[in-house]
């Protein structure tokens, strides 16, 4: 070989054929911290599950946010001023998508986006004796669109809206009363409505799509049926909330008498009926897919835990007041919120506490669950919460910017 730079890199490399370098790096690796559990952090490490962002006043004038539910990554809200805002839930997959980024690498996997609507006021005048909540609220899923149900209005009917422009589609009267409370099906085919005369009307949703370039009438375009194919009776007072699902073919409605009484969906043949404990009013009712019915009560604090069949399983002292009571999307959870101004996860087979989430310190008012198992909490004061995973490289900067707290703490 005449080159004798070429000669000399082809020795070198045969002589250190297979070594290894003295030093690579000047600093050791930093210890690989655990996997974050995307899927299923409820079940797998609640413990991630953190407060990553508070939105202040979601809705102007601020009044606290009654309603919180979300359904194809939009939020809606709704204040006691009664005016609906709907916004974007920001996803790590959208974020993949292109269509919405974060701003920088220290936001959260998880976030709310701007307004699709501007907010409005939806309703009509409200009846005096209505004790306006979540529980008169709902939303709902179309071919056409996305809808949501209000009630409590003084003319004893109920509202749909439309969550793509904000206006009233349908209103419906049939009640001889003022309409307390209303519960849709997971699929979004039958409506649940419960009223001040103790009766309850099931509704069929009519599947049908409005052609987008027809302009909306409200004397054609129908999305409840115009009347009810049950109207179920078994209370002596006021229906104050409702279960209904076509799965397990039960309609399950909770009274100011203290009772909870099952009627089939399909032929609205009554099945038995639960008494309170403490005989107290009903305040909430959640039920599971598995056939687990969770009653609570605002006169005894206290949540409890039946089978499907009625029978007693458990019970657990709230220690305060719940404003919010609803299920994971797996159903094994049962996650409330209260005056206490935390979420507290509980078991959905004995009621006992799994994880404690810390609040801004302002009661907490209305809840919802997403599929991604965060949290997404209004308060009294008009702000939203969200709970969700941390983006490690969130985590990463905070520690790196505090180098001496563990040290502190341990210390």
């Amino acid at each position: 070989m005449d080159d004798e730079l070429q000669k000399s890199a082809i020795e070198d490399q045969i002589a250190n054929f297979g070594q290894t370098p003295i030093q690579i790096f000047r600093k050791r690796h930093p210890r690989r911290g655990p996997p974050i559990p995307i899927a299923h952090p409820l079940y797998f490490a609640p413990a991630s599950i953190n407060l990553t962002s508070v939105l202040s006043c979601v809705s102007y004038p601020p009044s606290a946010v009654l309603y919180v539910g979300l359904l194809d990554s939009v939020i809606v809200i709704v204040n006691q001023g009664l005016t609906l805002s709907v916004k974007m839930w920001l996803t790590t997959q959208l974020q993949s998508g292109g269509n919405f980024t974060f701003s920088g690498s220290q936001d959260p996997f998880f976030g709310v986006g701007s307004d699709i609507i501007s907010p409005r006021k939806i309703g009509s005048p409200l009846a005096e004796n209505v004790e306006l909540g979540a529980q008169c609220f709902a939303i709902m899923q179309t071919p056409a669109e996305n809808f949501l149900i209000s009630c409590g209005n003084w003319e004893n009917s109920f509202q749909v809206i439309s969550l793509s422009d904000g206006r009233m589609v349908q209103s419906v009267r049939h009640h001889k009363d003022v309409v307390s409370c209303v519960a849709v099906t997971a699929d979004g085919s039958i409506l649940a409505t419960g009223s001040h005369d103790t009766t309850v009307m099931v509704w069929e949703v009519l599947r049908v799509r409005i052609p987008e370039k027809r302009v909306r009438n409200m004397q054609t375009d129908c999305v409840i049926a115009e009347t009810p194919f049950h109207i179920l009776c078994g209370h002596d007072d006021i229906i104050t909330c409702l279960y209904v699902s076509v799965e397990l073919d039960i309609v399950i409605s909770g009274s100011k008498d203290g009772t909870c009484v099952f009627h089939t969906l399909r032929d609205g043949r009554y099945v038995r009926s639960l008494l309170h404990p403490s005989r107290s009013a009903l305040s909430k009712l959640v039920a599971s897919r598995h056939g687990q019915i969770v009653l609570y009560s605002d006169g005894d604090l206290s949540l409890h835990l039946y089978s499907i069949n009625g029978k007693h399983i458990a019970s657990s002292e709230s220690n305060g007041r719940l404003n919010c009571v609803e299920l994971s999307g797996c159903g094994e959870f049962l996650v409330c919120a209260g005056d206490q101004g935390q979420i507290v996860v509980r078991s959905m087979s004995t009621l006992e506490v799994v994880q404690r989430y810390n609040g801004i310190g302002k009661i907490i008012t209305s809840l919802t669950v997403t599929p991604e198992e965060c949290f997404l909490a209004g308060t009294k004061d008009g702000s939203l919460l969200v709970y969700s995973i941390e983006n490690p490289q969130h985590r990463k900067a905070s520690v790196s910017r505090n180098p001496k707290t563990k040290v502190s703490l341990a210390g």
